[in-house]
C-alpha cells in the first residue's frame, strides 16, 4: 500500500527513517539518534504533515532549540547537540525528497554558535603531586587508573575498557582500541539502558601511547591475567559513571576541589606541550 505524502505525518516518517538506520550505524550512534527523535524532533515537528515542512519551519525549530532547549550555560542546547539534531532532520528530509514524497527543500541552516568559552581546568603541579603520591601509597587497581589517565591522556571510557593485554611491557606502549559506554535507546514505548564495549569515536582514536618505564614497573606489581580489566583486576569491567563517582570520592578525601575527570586528559596534553612536545604529536596521542 502506497501512502500519499499528504497523509504522512513527519513523526511517522522520521521514525521510519530511524528504524532503517539501525542496520547501518554504530549502536551508540543509533542511541543518540533515537534520543534526538523522541526528545526533540517529534515533540516539536512531529504533528506537521511531511509535505508541510519547509525551510523556515525547520530553521525556526533549530533557533528555538538554541534558546529554549535543555538548559546549559548558554540558555539552550549546545552547538554540538543542535548539529546532531540537524543531521537527523536533514537525513530524514533527504529520504523524503529522494523517494518523491516531498519537493526539494533547501537544507542549509543557520544557528547561533556557542559564544561562551568552555572552561577547561588544568591541574596544578601541587594537585598532580597530591594525586600521584596518594596512588603510590595506596596502589590498588582502581587508584592506578587515575595515574594512567593523568600520564596517558585517555578518556574515562577508554580507561574502563583497558585490559592488561593492552599494555606492551616490552616496548613500553599502551594500546587504545575500545571504549566502554552506557547508552540509552528510546523507542515509542520504552527506553533501554545498556552498557556496550565498542571501538572509540573515530578511526584516529585507535592509537598507541608511549608509557614511562618507571610507571610500567609500578603497573607490573599489580598486573594479573592478560584478559582482566585493569580497573577491577578481574574479568568484570567498571562502567564510567561508577568510576567517576569513585574519582569524586578520592578528590574529596584529598581535599582537592571537584573537577571533571576529563581535566586529567587536558592536564596530560598541557604537560606534554610544556615539555616541548609539538601540537601535532600531542593531538595524535
Amino acid at each position: 500500500m502506497i501512502i500519499k505524502s499528504k497523509k504522512i505525518f513527519y513523526k511517522d516518517w522520521v521514525y521510519m527513517w530511524l528504524v532503517e538506520k539501525r542496520d547501518y550505524v554504530k549502536e551508540s550512534t543509533y542511541a543518540n539518534y533515537s534520543n534526538i527523535v523522541f526528545n526533540h524532533i517529534i515533540p516539536k515537528l512531529g504533528d506537521y504533515k511531511l509535505n508541510e515542512l519547509n525551510h523556515k519551519i525547520i530553521q525556526d525549530f533549530l533557533l528555538e532549540l538554541s534558546k529554549n532547549g535543555r538548559k546549559d550555560n548558554n540558555g539552550g542546547l549546545s552547538e554540538k547537540t543542535i548539529k546532531d539534531i540537524t543531521i537527523v532532520v536533514k537525513g530524514s528530509i533527504k529520504k523524503g525528497i529522494n523517494e518523491g514524497k516531498i519537493k526539494h527543500i533547501e537544507l542549509s541552516f543557520n544557528y547561533p554558535r556557542d559564544d561562551k568559552e568552555k572552561s577547561i581546568y588544568i591541574l596544578t603541579k601541587q594537585e598532580q603531586n597530591k594525586i600521584t603520591n596518594y596512588v603510590l601509597n595506596n596502589c590498588t587497581p582502581q587508584n592506578i587508573g587515575l595515574l594512567i589517565s593523568l600520564y596517558s591522556g585517555i578518556r574515562i571510557g577508554e580507561l574502563c575498557a583497558l585490559q592488561w593485554k593492552d599494555i606492551d611491557f616490552k616496548n613500553n606502549k599502551l594500546y587504545i582500541s575500545k571504549t566502554v559506554q552506557r547508552i540509552y535507546i528510546k523507542d515509542k514505548n520504552e527506553c533501554i539502558s545498556k552498557i556496550i564495549i565498542t571501538s572509540p569515536k573515530t578511526k584516529n582514536a585507535n592509537r598507541e601511547i608511549p608509557i614511562n618505564k618507571d610507571f610500567l614497573e609500578i603497573l607490573k606489581k599489580i598486573k594479573s591475567d592478560k584478559n582482566n580489566y585493569i580497573l577491577s583486576n578481574s574479568d568484570k569491567y567498571i562502567e564510567p559513571r561508577t568510576y567517576r563517582k569513585y574519582f569524586n570520592k578520592i578528590l574529596k578525601e584529598l581535599k582537592i576541589k571537584q573537577f571533571n575527570f576529563h581535566s586529567l586528559r587536558h592536564t596530560f596534553a598541557t604537560n606534554c606541550i610544556s615539555l616541548g612536545c609539538d601540537y601535532k604529536t600531542v593531538s595524535e596521542l
